[in-house]
């Protein structure tokens, strides 16, 4: 049974369990994932590309099932939850405008649902010709209020400026982005890619590409003193931080801690601030860092482990996790 069929039956059934709301959210993520990245055939912002395509057909069974989903919403029209799945299920097939509308009254009883948010987003502006002016940039704004590091509300809002002409906003949107993605996803290097893109358009069109001398390149391994401790939902940073400065960070990488070594390269793509990049540095410390809550704050449990001075260009850097912050 797949998984909408799945949340249907479910919630026809009256009830719905936190793996099956994770599988929807997965599913519709990954159907409509940043389906308005063309635009522009030059400079495609870091998204999966997606066409407004004729919709999609589904089998008989399938079919009765969400019209009857919609005929119990038509009875009991206060349920939020149940709006929110009929529409990522008319998103996943490709009905769009009754996606649109199931959406709108979902959003109506659902006020902080980031998720939700961002897929209405990016259908409405589908319908809209493609185009984020006006309610679905509104939609974006307001789930990354709610949220400042959802990786799908990142990527449209940068989208979003690029539409508009904003390149340096796109830029800096999607260097927000960047530290979210694994580093050894393909989206990561799309993101990277559209990153040099919109730089080079708001710099009319001349290109600055990151030397190799600009980067810094090497592997974190774990001690195996502590590799009991590491959960499969941990997070993995891996910062360059200037040896005298401010803490903040001047290039982060976000990841899943697994797959350990895990080999890492960070340059001026992954900058925290514009006026601020790894290649205005001489030297920096590379520190790495797991976190048991997700957050790049350092926070009791953590574990870490750092190499510094390490000079920009290196490559071959070698960082140890084997300490535990108090």
């Amino acid at each position: 049974m797949n998984t909408f069929k799945l949340l249907v039956v479910a919630h026809l059934a009256g009830g719905l369990s936190d793996l099956a709301r994770k599988s929807v959210m997965l599913m519709a993520g990954a159907a409509t994932l940043f389906a308005l990245s063309a635009c522009s055939p030059d400079a495609p912002p870091p998204a999966e590309q997606a066409k407004v395509e004729p919709a999609t057909e589904i089998s008989p069974e399938h079919e009765k099932m969400i019209k009857d989903l919609a005929a119990r919403l038509e009875q009991s029209p206060e349920d939020g939850r149940g709006w929110s799945i009929l529409a990522r299920t008319y998103a996943v097939s490709k009905r769009y405008p009754e996606a649109v509308d199931a959406y709108e009254k979902a959003a109506n009883l659902i006020q902080d649902d980031v998720v939700m948010l961002v897929d209405y987003a990016d259908i409405l502006a589908v319908v809209n010709g493609k185009s984020f002016k006006g309610k679905p940039l509104e939609l974006v704004e307001k789930a990354l209020k709610i949220d400042p590091e959802n990786v799908k509300g990142l990527a449209l809002r940068g989208s979003a400026a690029f539409e508009m002409g904003d390149y340096a906003g796109a830029a800096k949107y999607w260097s927000k982005l960047l530290p979210l993605l694994p580093p050894d996803s393909p989206l990561w290097a799309q993101t990277k890619k559209g990153i040099e893109n919109a730089h080079a358009m708001a710099g009319n069109g001349q290109s600055q590409p990151i030397s190799a001398g600009a980067r810094i390149s090497g592997v974190v391994e774990l001690s195996p003193k502590l590799a009991g401790q590491v959960a499969p939902t941990d997070t993995l940073y891996v910062f360059a931080k200037a040896i005298s400065g401010p803490p903040m960070p001047i290039a982060v990488i976000r990841t899943v801690a697994k797959d350990f070594p895990l080999k890492f390269a960070l340059d001026d793509s992954m900058a925290m601030m514009p006026s601020m990049k790894l290649s205005s540095q001489q030297q920096v410390t590379i520190s790495a860092k797991i976190s048991k809550s997700g957050s790049a704050t350092p926070k009791s449990g953590d574990m870490k482990g750092e190499v510094t001075p390490v000079k920009l260009g290196a490559e071959n850097v070698h960082v140890v996790i084997d300490s535990i912050v108090p």
